[in-house]
Parts: C-alpha cells; sequence; structure tokens
C-alpha cells in the first residue's frame, strides 16, 4: 500500500516571512512581526524587537519550530528572527550578517549556523539548499544598506545598521513536494539552472522589469505556483488592515503573470491564513 503524503502548509507572516510545516514540524523564514512605523525608519530611531508580538505569533502558529532562516540581513527580514529562534530553542540560520544580529542577542554560538551555497542542510523532514540571489533595486533604483555586518549588533540599532549581508534563496524539499522561498525582487541571470520548484514564493516589492523576473524565476524554476510575498505594507502593524507597500504596483504584476497562466498558476495568500499546497501541486495549470 503506498504512504500517503504528508501535508505541506504554507502560512504568510506578512513581508516575506513565512512558515513552512508538514505536521508538526516547521522552519521559519525571515519572520518579522515588530513592524516599526515608517517615521522611526526614516528618522534613523533605534528599532526594537516586540517581545509580546514575537509570542504572539509563536503561540498562534502552534507547530515545532526547527529552524529559523534569514535570506538576509536587512531589518524587515533579520530584526526578529534572533528573537523568534530564541524562544523557540531553534537555530538560527543565515549569512555572517545574520550571525552577527544573533549575536548581539545574544544567542549562543551553538544555535549559530551560517548558510553554505551548495550544500544541503537537513532540518527535520525538510532539506535545506542556499542559493547565491541578488537583492532588487529597492529604493530610487539602488538597493538600500548595503555592506555587511561585522560585529555583533549588540542593543538596538537604527535600520541603516541592518546592512543586507549575502542574499539567498532557499530551496525547501520535503516528501510532498519542493517549495523556493525568493525572498528579495532580484535575481542573479542564470542562478536557477538545473534548478526546480513547485512553489515559488516570490518577493515583489521593489522588482524592477516584472516581465524579466518572472522570466528569469518562476518560468527558468518551471514552477507550478507563484505566491507573491513582500508586498504588503510593513510599517503598519500586522493587527490592522493589510495595505499595499507603496509603489509595489501589484495590479500590473497580476496583469503581467496572468501572461503564463498556461504556464504557472498565481496563488494569492492571506496574512496568518494557513494554505495546504499539496493541492496546489497536484493541480495541472489552466489551460
Amino acid at each position: 500500500m503506498t504512504q500517503k503524503k504528508e501535508t505541506l502548509c504554507i502560512t504568510w507572516l506578512g513581508t516575506a516571512g513565512v512558515l513552512i510545516e508538514a505536521g508538526h514540524d516547521g522552519i521559519l523564514i525571515d519572520p518579522y512581526v515588530s513592524r516599526p512605523g515608517l517615521l522611526k525608519v526614516a528618522l534613523g530611531l533605534p528599532l526594537k524587537p516586540d517581545q509580546q508580538a514575537i509570542e504572539k505569533w509563536l503561540a498562534r502558529l502552534e507547530t515545532k519550530i526547527h529552524a529559523v532562516i534569514v535570506s538576509h540581513s536587512h531589518f524587515d527580514h533579520c530584526l526578529d528572527a534572533p528573537y523568534f529562534a530564541l524562544k523557540a530553542n531553534a537555530p538560527l540560520i543565515g549569512s555572517k550578517s545574520t550571525l552577527n544580529v544573533g549575536r548581539g542577542v545574544p544567542l549562543e554560538e551553538k544555535y549559530l549556523q551560517e548558510a553554505e551555497t551548495g550544500r544541503g542542510i537537513r532540518i527535520g523532514p525538510f532539506l535545506l539548499q542556499f542559493i547565491e540571489s541578488a537583492h532588487g533595486p529597492a529604493f530610487l533604483g539602488k538597493v538600500p544598506y548595503p555592506g555587511k555586518i561585522d560585529q555583533p549588533l549588540t542593543g538596538p540599532h537604527p535600520a541603516r545598521d541592518y546592512k543586507l549581508g549575502e542574499t539567498y534563496s532557499i530551496l525547501i524539499t520535503h516528501a510532498s513536494g519542493v517549495i523556493l522561498h525568493h525572498g528579495s525582487a532580484g535575481f542573479i541571470t542564470g542562478m536557477y539552472e538545473g534548478v526546480t520548484s513547485d512553489v515559488v514564493l516570490l518577493g515583489i516589492g521593489g522588482r524592477g522589469n516584472t516581465q524579466a523576473y518572472l522570466e528569469n524565476v518562476a518560468l527558468k524554476l518551471r514552477a507550478k505556483i507563484v505566491a507573491p510575498i513582500h508586498f504588503d505594507n510593513f510599517f503598519v502593524p500586522l493587527d490592522k488592515k493589510m495595505k499595499y507597500l507603496p509603489g509595489v504596483n501589484f495590479r500590473e504584476f497580476l496583469t503581467t503573470a496572468d501572461q503564463y497562466q498556461n504556464i504557472f498558476r498565481l496563488k494569492i495568500l492571506s496574512i496568518g491564513e494557513k494554505s495546504a499546497c499539496n493541492s496546489w501541486i497536484s493541480s495541472p495549470p489552466v489551460q
């Protein structure tokens, strides 16, 4: 008798944050729930993780977190991640810059694991692979806060101190399917040669040309499902009604993506809603 495959689920936490889980086993990528306001960020004021919000979301997610993974070290990806790792008693996995954010918490060294391209990491029922990527031209055609974090980031710091570090896409392989987290809307030509994925979680905030982006990411991966993420206004608290990130032009993204409806389907996620993706993967695109 063929064993039934375990249900693979995705919960979007806003921005590029997602929980990927199978049964009671989960991994968090880029969890960011503190969401300080735009004025605080623009004025360069120190940013403090909202510990109450982090605890609330950990309780709400109701799963065993085996790892907290960070795609790059900007504040909207990395501010909260070490605290999720600390409270979940889970390793923090990311670049040297990300680990220096973790050291400032401080996380013990045994909970810090550096990401390496070309080497798989087995986490519970998941196999993780890190792929070198690029940040999108998010602000006036430039990548904000370039550089690396070379020392432990101790105490509250302004957004500008959460420097980019390395940028990764994360390929998550499970017996029930393959998910690719492409959290920042840039790409390196040819980065997905020989790589395939059933589902792409596609960051679209601060992207350049939408058609070129889709062709170099979703189409190269032969994805069945494209789920846009990182299009919400992350300066608005999560308990408020979702607003679109200024300049994200969500309608244009949908219109452009619609040209490829015979290749992949779009799945629009709702913040905080668990979605079982086995049925997405098994259903072919509408012809």
